[in-house]
């Protein structure tokens, strides 16, 4: 798989996943009553909506949208460390983006 597909791809689960994330932790604060909404809302729904508008984002302004991405990208990361995986998955995402894109 080329570095522009792999990219996409990435980035986007990575958002999502954040999302569902985001919205399943929010739904288990609420109904269980622990606490924590504010945090779970925010660090995976804040950093899922990042990621995904700074793929929207990055065709017009490529700086705001890479900022964006990283950002978001390590906002979710505050939640998700635990897991090993989607921190991982985070750090190839931002470098992933961060780098030049190549002219093949």
């Amino acid at each position: 798989m080329d570095r522009p597909r792999l990219r996409f791809w990435l980035t986007l689960g990575l958002g999502l996943l954040y999302v569902a994330a985001g919205i399943a932790e929010s739904v288990r604060a609420v109904t269980s009553g622990d606490g924590g909404l504010w945090f779970w809302f925010g660090t995976l729904v804040g950093g899922g909506a990042l990621v995904l508008s700074g793929m929207v984002a990055s065709s017009r302004h490529p700086n705001v949208g890479r900022t964006l991405i990283c950002v978001g990208s390590m906002m979710g990361v505050l939640a998700t460390g635990w897991t090993l995986v989607v921190p991982l998955i985070a750090v190839a995402v931002v470098v992933l983006n961060i780098q030049k894109p190549t002219t093949d």
